[in-house]
């Protein structure tokens, strides 16, 4: 049995993989849903319709291609702004407006289906594919799963120079992050010349040394080292991805020679995703100048 799954097939509870499947599907496949059906659908005007005449006669324009909310928005803000409504939902035409919708009144939550419709065309679908795929990749974003970075035994960490040095002595050391928690650990309860313990669980920093210059407190608990470290830190990538940490994708042979074939895939778009939007890699301002 493959050491990531449990007796059921599947990932272990707290494996890499699990973290994976996790992030799949409950965060990036319901994102990428919720866009998919955002911006599924497109229309475009009629050929000699009315509405359109009438918007580009008041200097309002849609592209050829338009999504239904779009064309709601810009009716309604011009109705509302040329005409005196005292019931929100009611809306008196003047003259020129009954002859664009050939109504004397609209009733707003019917707009839609008995004035707009009629006015326009579903794209064609391959307008539709294209409109809605450059949407998503304009609006697509979501935020790493940072528990994948930190678990990852091959993700790769900078430490401040200071306590790097405290550390081993020297700078521009990197480390795995179970590693850098446990000398870190380690330091902050058995270099007596940096720290005191107090009890238990609590230590304090010392004055006047190499390191207290970066604290802005004093005392602090033994469960807090990890969140004070992750303060320290800046991750600076992964030397693995989704395809390597799963043994049965990485003996696929399908999958193999799709990777090999450098072709873009779903694999190197997730692990993307977990190495790049996340607020834990070092903050480079771009452009550069001289």
């Amino acid at each position: 049995m493959c050491p990531s799954c449990d007796q059921t097939g599947g990932p272990a509870q707290e494996s890499l993989t699990r973290m994976y499947a996790d992030f799949i599907g409950n965060g990036l496949l319901l994102q990428l849903k919720s866009l998919s059906d955002k911006y599924a659908v497109w229309w475009t005007f009629k050929p000699n319709s009315n509405l359109q005449t009438y918007l580009n006669d008041h200097e309002v324009s849609l592209n050829e291609y338009f999504q239904p909310e779009e064309l709601l928005n810009v009716v309604l803000n011009l109705l509302t702004n040329e005409t005196h409504v005292s019931n929100s939902n009611v809306i008196e035409l003047n003259e020129e407006q009954q002859k664009v919708f050939d109504a004397y009144f609209i009733f707003v939550p019917d707009i839609m289906k008995e004035h707009l419709l009629t006015q326009v065309t579903e794209a064609p679908k391959e307008i539709s594919e294209s409109y809605r795929n450059m949407k998503m990749l304009e609006d697509f974003y979501i935020d790493s799963p940072v528990d994948v970075i930190y678990k990852d035994p091959l993700s790769v960490f900078w430490i401040n120079p200071e306590i790097d040095f405290a550390l081993n002595g020297s700078t521009g050391n990197v480390y795995s992050w179970n590693r850098l928690l446990f000398i870190f650990t380690e330091l902050c309860l058995n270099r007596h010349d940096l720290f005191t313990r107090h009890s238990d669980n609590i230590l304090s920093i010392n004055e006047n040394t190499s390191l207290s210059a970066l604290f802005q407190f004093k005392y602090f608990h033994l469960s807090q080292i990890e969140t004070i470290l992750k303060q320290a830190t800046k991750f600076l990538g992964r030397k693995s991805g989704l395809i390597q940490s799963c043994p049965f994708l990485k003996h696929n042979s399908t999958l193999f020679r799709l990777k090999s074939s450098n072709k873009v895939n779903v694999f190197a778009f997730i692990d993307y995703i977990i190495n790049h939007n996340n607020n834990l890699m070092p903050y480079f301002p771009f452009p550069l100048y001289l």
